[in-house]
């Protein structure tokens, strides 16, 4: 299957998904109370209809000197993740309901809608 390969300072992490969304994403935050660089190499597996599953196969705070290399490669072995955790459709969607109703009754409170 396509995905990538990740190599942080030489440890190399391979990964993808046949049906769903992976990412490699390098976050640089700084303000008054926080400075630091983040590599999260992440995925949302959608293959059951029933879950999702994301998917952690990396997370790092880098540093100055710190070397990446990314390839885009035909991934054989799918590297060990760090962390899974699944959570049914039904679930999801309860929960962006509470998460609207939370909203408009704010916005209500607001007097915005």
């Amino acid at each position: 299957m396509t995905g990538f390969e990740l190599i942080v300072n030489g440890e190399k992490i391979s990964a993808g998904l046949e049906n769903g969304v992976f990412s490699i994403i390098l976050t640089r935050i700084i303000n008054e109370s926080v400075d630091s660089i983040d590599l999260d190499f992440t995925g949302l597996n959608i293959s059951d209809p029933t879950q999702h599953e994301m998917v952690d196969w990396h997370r790092s705070n880098l540093k100055i000197g710190d070397e990446l290399i990314i390839r885009i490669a035909d991934i054989k072995n799918v590297s060990t993740p760090i962390n899974k955790n699944r959570e049914s459709l039904e679930s999801i969607e309860a929960q962006e309901l509470a998460n609207y109703y939370n909203m408009k009754k704010n916005l209500e409170e607001k007097g915005l809608i």
